[in-house]
């Protein structure tokens, strides 16, 4: 085990630092490579750092880098899904609410697709569209989100997981891609 990372453990504010310090070139061209722009690889690496503090007690064996790979890994992959279904729900309101007059078929397109959104989140459950809709569309973190709603953020991520599974599938099923 990395003595750095007992030295965390025991609660060692320098050696975190050191830590952190050692590993954010590592993790920021993680981020990069896996599809960041620059500013959104630094938040992606300052959020993947938290949770690593976070979880730092669930850390056992094998390499630090390694585990921290793993989650600046999945903060890419949670930066990059929350992008698209910004982006979905951008065009979806930006075609509804453009200033040029759109076409009669375009108006027509646009109404048909915020519907069919409507009715996906209508299929949510409470909690599921609560979390889904917080995260995805207002942009707020886990934790933010588990303040407001009086639950856990693993309560708040599990959630996540399975509304953004049931919005796709109900989605391709009414031919709206996400």
């Amino acid at each position: 085990m990395d003595p750095l990372v007992e030295r965390c453990r025991s609660g060692d504010g320098a050696a975190w630092r050191a830590l952190y310090d050692t590993h954010f070139d590592f993790a920021w061209r993680t981020a990069r490579r896996l599809g960041l722009d620059d500013a959104d690889a630094e938040d992606a690496v300052q959020e993947a750092f938290q949770t690593a503090f976070q979880h730092l007690g669930s850390f056992r064996h094998g390499r630090f880098t390694t585990w921290l790979y793993r989650i600046v890994a999945n903060e890419v992959s949670a930066r990059v899904r929350r992008r698209r279904v910004r982006e979905f729900f951008s065009g979806l309101l930006g075609a509804s609410q453009r200033t040029d007059a759109p076409s009669a078929e375009g108006r027509v397109d646009a109404r048909r697709t915020l519907a069919h959104v409507e009715v996906i989140l209508g299929k949510l459950s409470k909690d599921k569209r609560e979390a889904f809709a917080l995260h995805e569309i207002e942009g707020l973190s886990h934790d933010e989100i588990a303040e407001l709603v009086g639950a856990r953020t693993e309560t708040v991520r599990t959630r996540l997981f399975y509304a953004r599974r049931e919005f796709e599938q109900h989605a391709r099923r009414l031919g709206v891609e996400p």
